[in-house]
């Protein structure tokens, strides 16, 4: 097991890894490079003290490609990204204590302090004060370090942010582009359905029924529901999820398994569109809803701090329908963009089954 994670975490971060070490590699050539012009034989015994040049190089480029990694990927992104500064500090504090143990156990005792060309005085005082100034120096290093590494993580956070809304705004684009080329008037739409509706009433109530629900469903798919900041009343989005619901049903013959239940003491709450739906349909294109031992259980929450929805099905068993993710990396981006670090998304899944729980922190607007 831990070697199957040991491997994937190579497989997928061996890019950053490799950069980081080369970057290293040539700011401590360039410093060897440098020092020693200055004074050969002095660099030379500094060196040879901790096991040669190129030793050296190597441990020097160990240590930082596995701080900076820490720094920036395990502590600073989180924390732009999801506000977890609790665990920020919490790594960047046992960073610094395994850092600082490996610095006393391994370099203050190879650690010598001297200067070619006078300077006794700062010799003198550097040796008699050797702890205090070795500490004092590794700490520096560790906030010099720390600054940087919040540099690059602040230009990676922007430059995701950025990508994100690029990819977001293509998205919208090709879907403007597809309802040009594909668009249906929707008052010729939802006439021709009441049409049917009302031919439909005499002969089946089941057939009109699902008339009605289809009607339904498109008027708030194609509607423009939104408010200004692109929500929509709670109460609205889980009436379209119980339609879907009821014409699949109809479909199957009232057949599908499935448990909802709803607990809504903030019945004023709003959310972005079309969320929840997508959960849903991803639950009936890839689960199993006809056995009742394990139904698609679903259950929606809203007070006035949060709005909490869950759903869990059995999956398919055999050949499965291809899935492209689309519908949940949308769900996904516009969550970010719309919530930011006020929502927690998290899917469990496993062999046979699949959960989903979304919370979002409620605002005062909301």
């Amino acid at each position: 097991m831990l070697l199957d994670k040991t491997s994937h975490f190579f497989k997928t971060e061996w890019k950053r890894i490799l950069l980081l070490f080369s970057i290293s590699l040539i700011w401590n050539i360039l410093t060897f490079l440098f020092i020693y012009t200055l004074d050969p034989d002095l660099t030379n015994s500094a060196y040879d003290r901790f096991g040669g040049v190129w030793i050296t190089i190597f441990r020097s480029c160990v240590e930082f490609t596995i701080t900076y990694y820490i720094l920036i990927f395990l502590a600073w992104l989180p924390a732009l990204h999801e506000n977890r500064w609790g665990r920020f500090f919490l790594i960047v504090a046992l960073l610094f204590a395994a850092k600082t143990g490996y610095a006393m156990l391994y370099e203050y005792a190879k650690t010598v302090y001297e200067v070619r060309g006078g300077q006794e005085k700062v010799v003198k005082f550097m040796t008699a004060n050797k702890m205090i100034v070795f500490l004092a120096t590794h700490t520096f290093t560790f906030i010099f370090n720390l600054a940087i590494t919040f540099i690059v993580a602040v230009f990676m956070h922007f430059s995701r942010r950025e990508k994100l809304q690029k990819e977001l705004e293509k998205q919208k684009m090709d879907a403007e582009l597809s309802a040009i080329k594909y668009q249906i008037n929707p008052h010729f739409l939802f006439n021709s359905l009441s049409f049917i509706y009302s031919k439909t009433v005499p002969l089946s109530e089941e057939v009109s029924n699902a008339v009605l629900l289809l009607s339904d469903i498109m008027r708030y798919a194609l509607g423009k529901e939104e408010d200004a900041e692109g929500k929509v009343a709670l109460t609205k989005e889980i009436t379209h999820m119980k339609n879907v619901i009821g014409i699949n049903q109809m479909r199957f013959n009232n057949k599908l398994s499935i448990q909802y239940s709803e607990e809504l003491s903030n019945p004023a709450a709003r959310i972005a569109p079309l969320i929840l739906i997508t959960l849903v349909e991803n639950a009936f294109k890839h689960g199993d809803l006809l056995d009742p031992a394990n139904p698609l259980v679903i259950r929606t929450e809203a007070d006035n701090d949060r709005i909490r929805f869950y759903i869990g099905n059995k999956k398919k068993q055999g050949p499965k329908e291809l899935s492209t993710s689309i519908g949940l990396n949308n769900v996904r981006q516009r969550l970010q963009l719309t919530y930011q670090d006020k929502y927690s998304f998290t899917i469990n899944e496993t062999a046979h089954f699949y959960t989903a729980e979304l919370i979002i922190q409620l605002s005062k607007n909301d």
